[in-house]
């Protein structure tokens, strides 16, 4: 049994390069998710300047490690 404070993470995929897009988007969630909880807290400094930086990297970047038709329905969205 997983406690409250714990995550258990799956990614699926069929072959690395899609476990690889699968991992980095679980990534961008969970950075924007304690980036928050970080705020609410009122915890800013070194680790919200890591979180913004690497999330921009993420976004920035994304075309390399997203399908192409996961980006075009986010574009619509």
């Amino acid at each position: 049994m997983v406690s409250d404070n714990q995550y258990l993470i799956y990614i699926r995929g069929n072959t690395l390069e899609g476990a690889a897009e699968e991992a980095l988007h679980i990534t961008y969630w969970f950075l924007t998710r304690a980036l928050q909880e970080h705020r609410k807290q009122g915890r800013n400094g070194d680790y919200e300047a890591f979180a913004v930086g690497v999330l921009a990297l993420l976004q920035r970047y994304r075309h390399l490690y997203t399908t192409t038709q996961d980006v075009e329905s986010q574009e619509q969205v």
